[in-house]
């Protein structure tokens, strides 16, 4: 009995050793997957999107390959914080609040927010029209953040786990509007034609994106820098910038 114990504790360490070779090169990145074009699930029932290809050619530069984890937007860095995740890509905007949780990478991506309404609504054209209406935002977000400022009682404000159920009640007619990120928002419409909705008007936030990584994993986030300063300076980031926004990204993204 002891010899069998014996066995089975040497074939254990044997394969935690194989393991801990096989994780030590692979990332498990945290993403909420209903933020097309940035990340979502395709019809086949995998990742992708901006975020998901230029994570993946970071991942493959640096010598790594990605788990790809899905998880609501909200609980994201609280999961980064306990461990859960080596890093998070999910069109998360650097702010001061976030960089007190956590360390974030060298910016990569540009946005403003899209205020979405109705395509027969002609009473919303400015952020001021907004201030007594029901506006419905993803929760956790910069969106979320902007549209309790825009309105006079905070009760208007209606969160979601996705900017896709905001835009289904906005339809609907349960929303006034809907504040969310530009590209989302314009992907959106434009993949759902069907739904009558429109951009009323844009707000330049000027908000950047980065990988958000634990305080502290200094060598992580250098080896990522690193990689997004060589995929920019080889083409392939404005390569998957036109796949995904039929676009050259923008001159501000150095």
């Amino acid at each position: 009995m002891r010899k069998t114990l014996t066995l089975l504790l040497v074939v254990g360490l044997v394969l935690l050793g194989c393991s801990s070779q096989k994780s030590a090169n692979t990332l498990v990145v945290g993403t909420a997957a209903d933020f097309a074009p940035l990340e979502f699930i395709d019809e086949n029932g995998n990742f992708a999107g901006f975020d998901i290809d230029l994570m993946n050619a970071i991942a493959e530069k640096i010598g790594y390959k990605v788990k790809w984890e899905n998880a609501d937007f909200a609980g994201l860095v609280a999961s980064l914080q306990t461990g859960k995740y080596d890093a998070v890509i999910s069109g998360m905007t650097i702010t001061a609040s976030r960089q007190e949780e956590v360390d974030f990478s060298r910016l990569y991506f540009r946005s403003d927010q899209a205020v979405v309404v109705q395509e027969s609504n002609t009473s919303i054209l400015s952020r001021e029209d907004l201030a007594d209406k029901k506006i419905g935002v993803q929760l956790g977000t910069t969106g979320e953040l902007l549209a309790r400022e825009l309105v006079s009682d905070k009760g208007n404000v209606y969160t979601y786990d996705s900017p896709d159920q905001a835009f289904l009640d906005l339809n609907t007619g349960r929303l006034d509007a809907v504040v969310n990120d530009l590209p989302v928002s314009g992907y959106f419409l434009v993949r759902n034609q069907n739904l009558p909705l429109k951009i009323a008007f844009t707000i330049e936030t000027e908000e950047y994106y980065g990988i958000a990584m634990k305080k502290g994993n200094t060598e992580l986030a250098e080896k990522i820098n690193n990689a997004l300063v060589e995929l920019k300076q080889e083409g392939k980031y404005a390569e998957i910038y036109q796949k995904w926004f039929e676009t050259e990204p923008p001159a501000d993204i150095p």
